[in-house]
């Protein structure tokens, strides 16, 4: 029977220390490794919970024994979950270190406050890792393991106490650190760090480009990244030394063809492990509507897609759940379903939106909490036969994620708490998530080399070295105990490894990597402003003026690898476009303002907008104030003109439908204006539309209005076929004369001018519509809502208006003509296949001069062209 042999090192879990060989009853283990083999063979296999338990589990022992005299008192009163997961960490340290639960009866209050705790703990508590090598001591007394040998690559002494009295139990060896035998200037190297580490005086070397040492920096990690993947050699034994960033290295090693390395960078953002903090977001009130559209637009999300697109758009359009605009989405999305399946969505769209929400003060019922959170494991755990494997790995994450706040939430009501605030959730769920997940879809290829993320993994010779990115480690810490307290630590079997210690044994780890390499040692900095590893700081200390390649000069100096590249410059901008003879484009049968403006003043949007039919991205997201308050007043303006006695109402009787109907518009579709920190603004809001609509009384009372018709459809005929639309408001008196008025959220300036000048498109295009229904000329007007002023260019209607006469003389019915003149100008250039590019960086030629009877050309905001980037660029 083979030889069972053991390697063991403190940080060669999940390392790939050595290269690949034929072995038989070898392993190379980590703490975490080494003690599941341990307890296999020893019989003491168990099921540990999460971390997350555990704490839950320590939080019970803190709340029986707390007290006013309790050092951790206050802390655990402001943060229970906080400050059971601060004590456990003291105390599993503890434990990993000797610790048997007692303390002198002279030790500090804290210290016999934790040995009382512990007394219930040891109990009450899943065991750490300290007490399970405890029973693991205790079992190899009585029963023998099927190990021959342990290679231990780490000096017995600097392990915790717990794993000295297990090894030494077993037949240990310890291995030589590695003993630095390179060649030419890297064996100068390696002894003088070698004197260095071991406190010795030593005279600095002069640098030597013989090749065996080379040092290589960057501006930017992509750039290091791409230079070291074009220099690694398949068939040369390479040891990688790669901590942080190294998913980006194994991406360009890819790209080079080069094998993945298998670089495991975990991450609390995979897609899979966000969806359930956005879920416990949810349950508040006010409701976080960032969130819920974030909710809705996710990849995995509980909710089918169809309906949650419609619902983020909903949202994202109007912020807020009920009224009538929901109800007009949530119809939709049963007609999308059918019968078949209507029930199902709109039972989980009730479920996971139009639930309950708790106040934060108050905290969330915890039964509610574990009812949402084991509705989505099952979600998870319906998806766990998926054959895609991104997805398969995803939903695993998720649902361990899942599970173990699960099982939180369920201890803490087994405890008998029964609200959860928001602070304690959000910290049970991060608990939940630890680290988060790796990415398992880029595992290590055939030809992958050894790697290790940290360097005191390496313990055999390799012919050459790469530490990729040398920045600055974590580094041991000053403890939270007082000099007193680790004294009386010290005397109740706590052996605490001093931080000198700690660090003089991170210093030999961190010269593992040189000591071990034979032939060439490749350093890569990272980026000059980012502190670098200790180190580099000790090879400078014993080294005169290291000599460091900088890869931005390489490029500069080019080489056989470097092929010159004719620069391509982008599209330039041009005032024209002209479409090949073969493609004909034709006008529509069907036009409205809107894509009428752009046909006028911008030729290639209408183009590439309606005949082109490009998009923009769908990507959706809570607008902005400007949007969202411009339609909550017009949607509450158009509320109260619906009413049957909106013009005969009392201004009491207007006060308290004001206070009514704006507080629902609000809830249904402004709630984002009652998240926490926007009350000034809702405030603001409420007075500004307040003040708005009582002008707007007033000025329909003196006009004698005695009809009005909010979002009037209207529609007609012009030459180029069929133009529709739809009326802010119409209007009608006494005598039957009408008045359309168009209603802006602000513009105090630009819409006035338009007045002026003569150029209110809109309008006189809603005016001539109304005039073929109904044969009269109507007035217009155009009303500023946040600053509740009604513009008009006459008094014909509106006696109060603030008059703004044309420049010219002409009026709304003049300017239809004109449009119409300019239309035929543009129709006739669309048909040669011409079209006009209007911006600010493409100059006007003899062709963008309209007629002399048609409109003057507006330059449109370029704020809200989806295709400016599509015009070309400057040169």
């Amino acid at each position: 029977m083979a030889e069972r042999r053991i390697t063991f090192g403190w940080h060669l879990d999940g390392q790939r220390s050595t290269e690949p060989r034929n072995t038989l009853g070898e392993s190379i283990v980590g703490p975490m490794g080494f003690l599941t083999l341990l307890e296999t063979q020893l019989g003491l296999m168990a099921l540990h919970p999460a971390q997350t338990e555990r704490i839950v589990q320590y939080r019970i022992c803190l709340q029986d024994l707390d007290a006013d005299h309790r050092f951790y008192h206050q802390s655990f009163l402001v943060d229970p979950l906080g400050t059971a997961a601060c004590l456990l960490d003291w105390r599993d340290q503890w434990a990993l270190h000797g610790w048997d639960g007692c303390m002198p009866a002279n030790a500090p209050k804290r210290l016999r406050d934790m040995a009382e705790i512990e007394a219930m703990a040891r109990t009450a508590v899943s065991p750490n890792i300290g007490q399970r090598l405890r029973a693991v001591r205790a079992a190899l007394e009585v029963r023998k393991l099927e190990i021959d040998q342990v290679l231990l690559i780490d000096p017995l002494a600097s392990l915790p106490a717990r794993w000295q009295a297990v090894l030494a139990e077993l037949p240990i060896v310890e291995i030589a650190e590695p003993d630095g035998k390179g060649a030419l200037f890297l064996g100068a190297l390696q002894a003088n760090l070698k004197k260095a580490v071991a406190g010795q005086s030593t005279s600095k070397l002069t640098w030597q480009d013989d090749g065996s040492v080379v040092v290589v920096q960057s501006e930017t990690r992509t750039l290091a990244a791409h230079w070291l993947a074009s220099q690694l050699e398949i068939e040369r034994p390479t040891l990688l030394v790669c901590g942080r960033g190294g998913a980006r290295l194994d991406t360009h090693l890819a790209a080079a063809h080069q094998p993945r390395q298998g670089i495991k960078e975990a991450s609390a953002f995979r897609p899979a492990l966000q969806i359930l903090p956005l879920t416990m977001e949810l349950l508040w009130s006010p409701l976080n509507y960032y969130a819920l559209v974030q909710f809705l637009t996710h990849p995995v999300c509980p909710i089918p897609g169809f309906a949650r697109r419609r619902l983020a758009e909903r949202v994202a359009d109007a912020p807020g759940i009920g009224g009538e605009y929901w109800r007009r989405t949530l119809s939709n999305i049963d007609a999308h379903y059918g019968p078949e399946r209507a029930l199902e969505v709109r039972e989980r769209i009730a479920f996971w939106v139009e639930h309950d929400r708790y106040q934060a003060e108050e905290g969330a019922r915890i039964d509610a909490v574990i009812d949402r959170v084991n509705r989505l494991a099952e979600f998870f755990r319906l998806r766990l036969g998926e054959v895609d494997l991104a997805k398969l790995l995803a939903f695993h994450a998720g649902y361990g994620q899942c599970k173990a706040c699960l099982n939180s939430l369920k201890g803490l009501m087994a405890q008998g708490i029964d609200r959860i605030h928001p602070r304690q959730l959000q910290k049970l769920v991060a608990q939940a998530t630890a680290n988060g997940s790796d990415n398992q879809l880029w595992p290590a290829e055939v030809g992958a080399r050894q790697t290790v993320a940290h360097p005191g993994a390496v313990f055999e010779p390799t012919e050459r070295a790469i530490w990729w990115q040398l920045t600055m480690p974590d580094l041991p810490g000053n403890v939270p105990w007082s000099s007193s307290e680790i004294c009386a630590l010290r005397d109740a079997g706590v052996a605490l490894p001093e931080v000198s210690d700690q660090l003089d044994q991170a210093a030999k780890e961190w010269v593992r990597p040189v000591m071990a390499t034979r032939e060439q040692l490749l350093l890569v900095l990272p980026p000059p402003s980012e502190e670098v590893h200790p180190l580099w700081q000790m090879i400078c200390a014993v080294v005169e003026q290291p000599r460091v390649m900088r890869l931005e000069e390489l490029l500069e100096l080019g080489g056989n690898a470097l092929a010159a590249l004719t620069p391509v410059p982008l599209a330039a901008a041009k005032r024209w476009w002209k479409l090949p003879e073969e493609i004909t484009v034709s006008l529509r049968e069907k036009e409205s303002f809107s894509s009428l403006e752009l046909l006028l003043f911008n030729p290639y949007q209408w183009l590439l907008r309606y005949p082109a039919a490009l998009s923009p991205s769908r990507l959706i997201s809570v607008g902005g104030d400007f949007r969202i308050l411009g339609n909550l007043a017009h949607g509450l303006i158009e509320r109260y003109f619906v009413h049957p006695d909106s013009l005969t109402m009392s201004d009491i009787t207007f006060e308290g439908w004001f206070a009514k109907a704006f507080a629902e518009i609000i809830d249904q579709e402004g709630a984002i204006l009652r998240i926490p920190g926007r009350g000034a603004d809702l405030e603001s809001f409420r007075f500004r539309l307040h003040r708005s609509m009582l002008a707007l009384r007033e000025q329909f009372s003196q006009a004698g209005t005695v009809k009005v018709l909010p979002e009037l459809p209207v529609s007609g005929q012009f030459e180029g076929g069929e133009l529709a639309g739809s009326a802010d408001l119409m209007l009608q008196n006494a005598c039957g004369d009408r008045a359309i008025v168009d209603m802006k959220w602000s513009g105090i300036k630009k819409y006035p001018e338009k007045l002026k000048e003569n150029r209110h498109l809109q309008l006189s295009i809603y005016a001539e519509l109304l005039r073929q229904e109904q044969g009269k000329q109507p007035s217009v007007a155009y009303y500023i809502l946040d600053r509740a002023r009604l513009f008009a260019p006459d008094d014909r209607f509106f006696p109060d208006a603030e008059q703004v006469k044309s420049v010219n003389g002409e009026n709304t019915a003049e300017l239809w003509h004109r449009f119409l003149s300019t239309w035929r100008w543009r129709a006739e250039q669309i048909k040669a296949g011409s079209f006009e590019v209007v911006l600010e960086r493409t100059q006007p030629t003899e062709e963008s001069e309209p007629p002399a009877e048609g409109m003057a050309i507006e330059t449109l905001s370029e704020a809200y062209n989806d295709y400016w980037a599509l015009a070309g660029w400057e040169a």
